[in-house]
């Protein structure tokens, strides 16, 4: 018996070897040999679905993982992996049935347990999220992505030294694990700790990826990074990072660098951008072609903390995009047909960002807005989140000029004139408030319950935006507080 156990583990062992070398149709064949054998189905059975899942075949996998449980119900395994195809299609309703059938038949599995908070995480159960990976940690203590997660919770719901704690429970398991010290940056920034804050804030360039354009300089020049050397005499790049909104806004710091030194900057920024910077006293580049040498490089998010760190405050507003007269007139005449005061609106930023969901807003939410009469309310949303213009039957409500603006190839070249023909925008946390705000044009911004970093440092010290009012969220996920007021101040308006 010992001697059958023995050769059916050694042909278990060379499936999975087979398996994890992505040799699919050679492990497929030992493991439909072990499921012939009726005594090792089950297991010929899971190592099927396993193989179906890396092959992403989520239906045949479920399939292989149901017909186990046809015989067997209480099989943990076939109940885990079934839940974790499920999972993966975030059929979280089903997940989590099978999630409780593993905990129900061993209490103490760590994986069905990590996911069960998971799934409750992103359903925003949070008090449920965090029962579960407590377990977690009560089962093992080392278990990373348990202080993770909770240091994420914690992070959305605003309780930073409980984050924080978190976060550096992390870095004690593992001391390089960049995205929790970026994490840390967050908390601090809300907490107004400034050094800490920009101290961790540098470990962005780990998780928003501005590789690209970096080992580009790197191949090309024999450049140093800039740490606050005197740069009198010398030539500095400035790397553009992040997104459209951070160039737009952090761009006021070449300024202060200027004024410091009697230097040559360059700025490194994506072509379609150019024309925003390009009126100012600094060489704009979207490629470094004609560039031959440089003394120094630094990425534009790192020269808040530069500041900082010197004057213990913030860059306040530069007004240094220019208007295109031509494009000016041309959208004053064409916004003098309204005859009512216009309010502009924007919704959606890129959905791909990993905080959109708390971020952008639901144009349905508008709906007693654009309801006042007295005003003319026009669409300045491009793209994804204009289709909820007729899907919310509001095309008689807001005139859509997506289909006519900014069609070249410079960003928000018509969105500029109209902003500067309009007498308010309200808008979500998208690069047209940093627009807006740089343009000083009146603007309610409305914010999430817990708004991105530099949003807490608006709040409390009024450096970025003269002209921008903060409408937030009291509460997570109330939206109704932030609509009503917004509605109030309309009818005053």
């Amino acid at each position: 018996m010992s001697q059958q156990n023995s050769f059916l583990n050694n042909k278990i062992n060379k499936g999975i070897q087979l398996m994890e070398k992505n040799s699919f149709k050679e492990a497929i064949k030992i493991f439909e040999e072990i499921k012939d054998d009726k005594h090792n189905k089950s297991t010929g059975l899971l190592f099927l679905g396993i193989i179906q899942i890396k092959k992403k075949n989520k239906s045949l996998a479920k399939k292989y993982f149901l017909e186990i449980l046809e015989t067997n119900k209480n099989h943990e395994d076939g109940n885990l992996n079934l839940a974790l195809v499920y999972f993966d299609e975030k059929n979280f309703v089903k997940c989590l049935l099978y999630l409780d059938k593993v905990i129900n038949i061993n209490n103490n599995n760590l994986t069905a347990h990590y996911h069960k908070g998971l799934v409750n995480f992103f359903s925003k159960n949070l008090n449920d999220a965090i029962k579960s990976f407590e377990i977690c940690i009560n089962l093992n203590e080392n278990f990373l992505y348990s202080y993770l997660n909770l240091g994420h919770i914690y992070l959305r719901t605003k309780k930073f030294d409980k984050a924080l704690e978190n976060y550096k429970k992390v870095l004690t398991l593992e001391p390089k694990h960049n995205p929790s010290k970026f994490n840390l940056s967050w908390c601090y920034f809300a907490l107004s700790d400034y050094d800490n804050a920009f101290k961790y804030y540098e470990f962005r360039k780990e998780k928003t990826n501005p590789r690209n354009k970096l080992k580009e300089v790197k191949d090309k020049f024999a450049s140093k990074e800039w740490s606050g050397e005197d740069l009198n005499t010398k030539t500095i790049l400035i790397i553009a990072e992040q997104g459209i909104g951070d160039n737009i806004q952090f761009f006021r710091y070449l300024f202060w660098l200027k004024e410091k030194y009697k230097t040559k900057i360059l700025f490194y920024v994506d072509k379609k951008l150019l024309h925003l910077f390009k009126n100012s006293n600094f060489e704009i580049v979207s490629n470094l072609e004609n560039i031959n040498k440089i003394d120094y490089y630094q990425h534009l998010l790192s020269l808040p903390g530069k500041f900082y760190e010197e004057k213990n405050s913030f860059q306040k507003i530069i007004p240094y995009i220019k208007i295109n007269s031509n494009n000016y007139l041309k959208w004053k005449n064409i916004l003098n047909n309204f005859k009512k005061p216009i309010v502009a609106l924007n919704w959606q930023g890129n959905p791909n960002f990993l905080f959109d969901d708390i971020r952008s807003i639901k144009l349905s939410l508008f709906k007693n807005i654009i309801k006042i009469k007295k005003y003319s309310f026009i669409s300045l949303q491009k793209g994804y989140g204009s289709e909820q213009i007729k899907l919310n039957s509001f095309t008689d409500l807001i005139f859509d000029f997506s289909n006519k603006i900014d069609l070249k190839d410079n960003a928000f070249e018509d969105t500029i004139s109209i902003l500067k023909n309009i007498d308010l925008l309200i808008t979500s946390d998208t690069a047209i408030a940093h627009l807006a705000g740089t343009l000083n044009v009146k603007t309610y911004l409305i914010l999430n319950y817990n708004p991105e970093w530099r949003w807490f440092i608006e709040l409390k010290s009024n450096c970025f935006y003269p002209s921008v009012k903060i409408i937030q969220q009291p509460e997570p996920d109330n939206w109704n507080f932030v609509f009503k007021k917004i509605e109030d101040l309309l009818n005053k308006y």
